[in-house]
């Protein structure tokens, strides 16, 4: 019975471990209408997901305007990207790196700490794409990546109050409109978020899990043989 409890207590512990790698993740769904025309029901048009690389976050911001209801979003295009920043430590354009994707940014077309606000939200971050040629725009099905340097997830969790619901992101939306060259223009938010649904621990983590494991298994045979 001793070794039982104290297996379940290794097992509990080890598991922790799980539990904190999970914890370093965070999915933002960008889910919620907040104003422009057509107005519209509300929509996953766009997710954003970040992940504790060691001290750095990695990105990955994923458009899906063509969730639109009616087939308003069938040739739209995100021209804007806001989300949330504590302030510290301090960013500036070398923070930003390790740009990839099937839309690919540069440090120069991140904005910090721009000034006003944008429909009553001041996000301490903004990430601008081109509007001006049609082959150049962030559409349906594309992705961005990236990495902040020296920062934890933690850093990004902050919810802004606006006008609609607190928000961790924001979205400008354009050419909105059933069929090709929408006229319409629409902004969303992401009211909130969370750890991803199915997120796998990283292979380490199992690695150590296992380890710790079998170690006791091999610890709790030697004693019996004694």
């Amino acid at each position: 019975m001793k070794y039982s409890k104290k297996y379940l207590k290794l097992s509990v512990a080890l598991a922790g471990l799980l539990v904190s790698a999970q914890a370093s993740a965070l999915v933002i769904d960008i889910n919620t209408y907040l104003t422009g025309n057509p107005v519209t029901d509300d929509a996953t048009v766009a997710t954003l997901t970040l992940t504790q690389n060691g001290s750095n976050v990695d990105f990955t911001f994923v458009n899906s305007v063509n969730n639109l209801a009616g087939n308003i979003g069938d040739d739209a295009f995100i021209s804007l990207l806001l989300f949330s920043y504590d302030g510290n430590p301090v960013l500036t354009s070398s923070s930003f790196g390790n740009f990839g994707g099937t839309q690919t940014v540069t440090s120069g077309d991140f904005g910090i700490n721009p000034p006003g606000s944008d429909a009553g939200y001041n996000f301490f971050l903004d990430l601008d794409y081109p509007t001006a040629s049609s082959s150049d725009r962030f559409t349906d099905g594309e992705n961005t990546t990236w990495t902040v340097f020296g920062v934890t997830v933690t850093d990004f969790s902050v919810t802004v109050p606006g006008s609609g619901p607190d928000s961790l992101a924001m979205v400008h939306i354009q050419q909105v409109g059933a069929g090709p060259g929408g006229v319409g223009s629409l902004k969303f938010v992401g009211n909130g978020g969370g750890p991803p649904s199915q997120e796998l621990p990283e292979p380490g983590t199992l690695a150590l899990l296992g380890l710790g494991l079998l170690g006791f298994g091999a610890s709790r045979r030697y004693q019996k043989k004694k």
